[in-house]
């Protein structure tokens, strides 16, 4: 098995707690400050109000579209980390590399060289061809220029060379490289 560092997906469950403890924490402030008015009526005032930011936040579609995705980023690195764990002895699994404000989702270390895996999970149709990477029919070089961004990172920290490689979760994947990049599913 490989030895590992870190845990996957970290840095987008930690985004998750954070949004929840901000609501939860809305709520306390609520309750406390209703308790200064009315000692009797702080707490069911204070549920009142969670109901309130809870449908409001069940209502609001970019709040939803937001937890959605990251909840889709979280399992999709969760299941490429699992997959990546149980590499052969000689490899290290890093999860949630920190890289001057974004992360790697993980970087394996091993006998070939040196890997920056970058993990999406979209649904649909992504197709990898030399002239670019297209994803449900539209050009995503925003995500080819992340993974070689944050290869060239590692590459500058460590001093050798680190080639990216993007992993699609829950999509169909036709063409194998976008340009140079190699585009893979979990079981490749």
């Amino acid at each position: 098995m490989a030895r590992v560092h870190g845990r996957a997906g970290g840095t987008l469950l930690r985004k998750i707690a954070i949004a929840f403890a901000t609501l939860l924490g809305v709520v306390v402030a609520a309750g406390a400050a209703g308790r200064l008015l009315s000692p009797y009526l702080a707490w069911p005032l204070a549920a009142l109000f969670a109901l309130y930011l809870f449908k409001l936040a069940l209502v609001d579609q970019a709040f939803r579209r937001a937890l959605r995705a990251k909840s889709k980023g979280l399992s999709g690195e969760r299941r490429v980390g699992a997959l990546l764990e149980a590499l052969p002895e000689g490899w290290r699994v890093f999860h949630d590399v920190e890289l001057e404000g974004e992360n790697a989702d993980h970087v394996v270390v091993g006998p070939p060289g040196v890997f920056s895996v970058e993990v999406k999970h979209y649904a649909g149709r992504v197709v990898a061809r030399p002239d670019g990477l297209f994803v449900n029919g539209r050009r995503q070089d925003r995500i080819v220029r992340q993974a070689w961004r944050q290869a060239h990172m590692l590459e500058a920290w460590l001093g050798v060379e680190v080639q990216p490689v993007l992993v699609f979760v829950g999509s169909e994947v036709e063409g194998a490289r976008a340009g140079p990049l190699p585009v893979l599913t979990p079981e490749g």
